[in-house]
């Protein structure tokens, strides 16, 4: 009985701990993060079994009964990038690692882009088998990034120069230009970094998209 006791209190004690990690983490949690609260991967599955906890995807969960949105995938992928971290140590610290291309126009409301498949830009080189998501390595400067539902995501001119880097349709990206310009677009930001990545031929012909609006 007594050791009975003992798993019903380390049982509720896990599930409390849970919910308030992941109450702090925007309703997801990883396995990492609740490996820091000595919430072993065993604590995890029980939960998930006994329905106060999702799995979304491997390595992260999210408690049920909280409201689902269109980036809840989206999010946990981000949280997975650098998943012993909790997101707001990652906000007080960016790593370089955002929400860009077609994934970051969609959530800016720029052009006629999907949300998925998700891609973002890494400083150094990040592998996926995920068919869903994919990863380009570049530099990003913090002034390019903004924080939307907890998520770092490319501003609306980083995202256009990241989707004429990424060879996306021309029509589309300049639907997207006036979209954003529409939204109060900082042309003069865009400038700058359109020639900033049109220092060889090649780059240029990637950027003519821009180029033709800009110069129009």
């Amino acid at each position: 009985m007594k050791i009975s006791c003992n798993c019903n209190m380390k049982y509720f004690s896990n599930i409390t701990a849970i919910r308030e990690l992941s109450e702090r983490e925007g309703v997801f949690t990883t396995a990492q993060q609740a490996a820091r609260m000595d919430i072993s991967r065993d604590a995890l599955a029980h939960s998930c079994r006994a329905g106060r906890l999702e799995r979304i995807c491997h390595g992260a969960y999210r408690m049920l009964g909280t409201q689902c949105r269109d980036t809840d995938e989206l999010n946990a992928f981000w949280k997975l990038t650098n998943p012993s971290l909790c997101a707001w140590e990652r906000k007080r610290q960016w790593d370089g690692i955002a929400v860009s291309g077609t994934t970051a126009a969609n959530l800016q409301q720029m052009g006629d882009f999907y949300l998925s498949p998700y891609r973002m830009t890494a400083p150094t080189r990040i592998n996926t088998r995920n068919e869903s998501l994919s990863f380009v390595k570049r530099e990003i400067a913090e002034q390019d990034i903004v924080w939307l539902d907890g998520l770092p995501v490319t501003k609306p001119e980083r995202t256009l120069v990241d989707l004429c880097l990424d060879c996306e349709d021309p029509s589309l990206i300049i639907n997207a230009y006036h979209d954003a310009l529409g939204r109060g677009l900082d042309t003069q930001r865009l400038k700058d970094l359109v020639k900033e990545n049109s220092k060889t031929a090649k780059r240029r012909e990637l950027m003519r998209p821009l180029l033709m609006v800009l110069n129009g």
